[in-house]
């Protein structure tokens, strides 16, 4: 019997790498909070819900761009995780009342339960990051 190679799984800092430049092209320079422009390697990649929830990790609606560079004194990221308040205040400003509900269910459920193909994922947002590169 001929045993076919495993195919190699699409590791998680791939896809955070994907997610985190997709997220800065879509900021193109601003942060989501603060709204001012402070070019995209100023930018960091937050969650409004944790990145150990792998239901959401990806998902598009709990990532955006947000200054992150105290040198300059811009520091959102830092608010927004520290302060839930803020957190909270930021999605409700950025998200309707129906995203925040799906995310929310999705955050409380396992990949047992939700499982993601990372292939596909990975395919999705390369396809995404091109476009916004217009390439």
């Amino acid at each position: 019997m001929i045993k076919k190679p495993k195919k190699k799984r699409i590791s998680d800092q791939t896809l955070d790498t994907l997610v985190r430049k997709l997220v800065k092209l879509r900021a193109d320079g601003h942060c989501k909070r603060c709204g001012k422009y402070v070019g995209t390697e100023n930018l960091a990649a937050a969650h409004l819900y944790a990145r150990r929830r792998k239901t959401v990790r990806w998902d598009l609606r709990n990532v955006w761009a947000i200054c992150d560079n105290p040198p300059i004194g811009l520091k959102c990221h830092k608010i927004i995780d520290e302060d839930p308040l803020e957190k909270t205040s930021l999605m409700y400003d950025i998200l309707s009342k129906e995203e925040i509900a799906d995310l929310q269910r999705l955050a409380g459920i396992t990949l047992k339960d939700y499982p993601i193909d990372r292939e596909q994922l990975r395919d999705e947002l390369k396809e995404i990051v091109q476009k916004l590169e217009g390439k």
